[in-house]
């Protein structure tokens, strides 16, 4: 062998070897979609998240500017983050039908059946996020007060004028390691300023452009179906602490 064909081989090799390497990156990317696909298919491994505030008008209102509710999700999740946002506000009563079923379980299995859990996979992936209409969900009608009837405007009045909602979505939990978007930037606004004024006003403000009514945003929270007093005495607490007898 001359010493040029000695190169050519070697050269050959070498590109033998990298397609060997894309083959293999390519297989393994396979399989990890191929697992995060199997698992993103089980509605336990989605967290239901949700943004949560006082409203002096109807808790049940829709966000038909989805570009301003792109940027509220963005906002809380962070870029480039897959998310499944519902159009609208709810009062907490309307978020869980006479089946059990909550706003989150109904806006997931609608979007699965869309396409046999295609979009669910790619959200997963985080190569995507979409917006389920809230008319899917059949909640309009369906406010049940719970056990705990506390934010009954009947039995508390203040929650006649201080009327709570939530704005409900999904992300994907297998994934999540690092700690919350939104705790990041407030915590950054805490260190910057002391408090986190500006970045919870951004969400007052892009929501009042969309809603009727003045809004508070309180917060940011995980929905546990296992514990249903914990959304109510989100805003029980916040009341009774800085708004009782005003």
């Amino acid at each position: 062998m001359g010493f040029f064909d000695f190169f050519k081989a070697k050269r050959i090799k070498e590109n033998g070897l990298k397609k060997g390497d894309d083959v293999i990156s390519k297989s393994e990317k396979i399989n990890e979609n191929s697992m995060i696909d199997s698992e993103c298919h089980k509605p336990s491994n989605w967290t239901s998240n949700y943004i949560y505030g006082f409203i002096n008008g109807n808790p049940m209102q829709k966000i038909s500017n989805h570009n301003d509710l792109i940027e509220i999700i963005r906002n809380t999740v962070g870029g480039g983050k897959g998310y499944i946002a519902i159009d609208s506000i709810f009062h907490p009563y309307n978020l869980i039908n006479h089946k059990g079923a909550t706003a989150w379980d109904l806006a997931w299995f609608w979007l699965y059946t869309q396409n046999q859990g295609k979009i669910i996979s790619e959200i997963a992936r985080n190569e995507t996020a979409t917006i389920v209409r809230s008319e899917n969900l059949n909640l309009v009608e369906n406010f049940r007060i719970w056990p705990n009837d506390n934010l009954n405007p009947h039995k508390n009045k203040q929650y006649d004028k201080f009327v709570p909602f939530v704005l409900p979505y999904l992300t994907y939990s297998i994934v999540d390691k690092d700690e919350e978007h939104w705790v990041k930037m407030i915590n950054a606004e805490l260190q910057l300023q002391g408090h986190a004024h500006t970045y919870i006003e951004n969400f007052n403000r892009v929501l009042s452009n969309n809603v009727e009514g003045h809004v508070m945003t309180l917060g940011f929270g995980e929905f546990n179906r296992e514990n249903l007093d914990e959304l109510i005495n989100k805003f029980t607490d916040f009341y009774d602490q800085n708004m009782s007898g005003k």
